[in-house]
C-alpha cells in the first residue's frame, strides 16, 4: 500500500492526531480551570490515547517494534503523569503545577511527532533521520525557550499553600 495512511491503523492514526493537535494547542491557550478548559483537556486526553494505541498497530517503517513505538510509550508515560495529579480529590497549587508542566511536555511532544512527520515527506529535504532529528530539536527548542520565559508568569496563576479542593 503506497498511501498516506496504509491501513486502517493508518487512517485512525491520522484523523485522532490531527483531533489532538486541535485540542492540545487549544488547551494551552485556554483559561485554565475553566469548564472548557477540561472538555477540551479530555478530549485532548482521548485522542491521545486513540493515537498512542493505534501507533502500535503500525509496522510499515520497520516492520517490528521501532523507534517511534519507544516515543509512544513516552507519550504514555507523560499523558498519565499530566493527569494523575487532577485525579486527586484535594489537590494542592504544586498538583496544578505539575499537571500544567506534563501536559505542556505532552503536547509539545506531539508537534515534535508532527514536525518530524511532516518534514520527512518534504521532497529533498535531507535524509529521514535528519529530517526527523532537525524536526524534533526545532520544536523542542521552541517549546523550551517559551516555557522558561512563561514559567514565572504561569508559576504565579498556581498559587502558594493554598489547598484546593
Amino acid at each position: 500500500m503506497n498511501t498516506l495512511t496504509g491501513s486502517l491503523a493508518g487512517q485512525i492514526h491520522l484523523l485522532s492526531g490531527i483531533v489532538a493537535l486541535i485540542f492540545g494547542g487549544a488547551v494551552l491557550i485556554a483559561k485554565k480551570g475553566t469548564k472548557i478548559h477540561r472538555k477540551v483537556g479530555y478530549l485532548y486526553v482521548f485522542s491521545m490515547a486513540v493515537l498512542i494505541i493505534s501507533s502500535f498497530f503500525i509496522y510499515r517503517l520497520f516492520g517490528k517494534f521501532g523507534l517511534f513505538h519507544f516515543f509512544s510509550l513516552v507519550a504514555t508515560f507523560s499523558l498519565l503523569a499530566g493527569m494523575i495529579p487532577m485525579f486527586k480529590k484535594i489537590r494542592t497549587p504544586k498538583d496544578y503545577e505539575t499537571h500544567f508542566m506534563r501536559m505542556y511536555w505532552s503536547v509539545a511532544g506531539l508537534y515534535a511527532a508532527f514536525a518530524a512527520e511532516s518534514f520527512v515527506r518534504i521532497p529533498k529535504f535531507g535524509g529521514f533521520w535528519q529530517a526527523v532529528a532537525w524536526s524534533f530539536v526545532l520544536v523542542f527548542v521552541i517549546c523550551f525557550v517559551a516555557f522558561i520565559k512563561m514559567r514565572p508568569v504561569w508559576s504565579k496563576r498556581f498559587g502558594k499553600g493554598k489547598v484546593i479542593r
